[in-house]
């Protein structure tokens, strides 16, 4: 990845929090709060928690609908304070469930996500 990589990412991510902004004042005061860093150490998204971090290959590769849905996965993982209400459960199906009810607020708000998103309509 170049640094020109980073600076398009990172101009994509503004883009897509003004796009939030302009739709869901509630959803944008929370991504507004978040740490959003631009990082090739993983393979699409994640957070710790505090930060959210996105690959900018992956990011790039959304569409615009599909970056909003994806940040606010992870945003909704840091404010719903996922990270330390794990405790001592198993961290791999603590974050499947933990997914499911993330998706289903955003498909619920029109929210797109990305293929494979876990969802559990029921």
């Amino acid at each position: 990845m170049t640094t020109h990589d980073f600076i398009a990412t990172e101009r994509a991510v503004s883009a897509t929090l003004l796009r939030i902004c302009q739709r869901s004042p509630f959803f944008a005061t929370l991504a507004w709060h978040a740490k959003i860093k631009v990082t090739d150490t993983l393979p699409t998204a994640a957070t710790d928690g505090r930060d959210v971090f996105v690959n900018p290959e992956f990011f790039n590769k959304l569409t615009p609908p599909t970056q909003e849905g994806l940040l606010l996965h992870e945003v909704l993982h840091a404010a719903l304070l996922h990270v330390p209400r794990r405790g001592a459960r198993d961290a791999k199906l603590w974050n499947i469930a933990a997914d499911i009810v993330i998706n289903g607020m955003l498909i619920h708000d029109g929210y797109t996500l990305p293929e494979g998103g876990l969802r559990d309509p029921s």
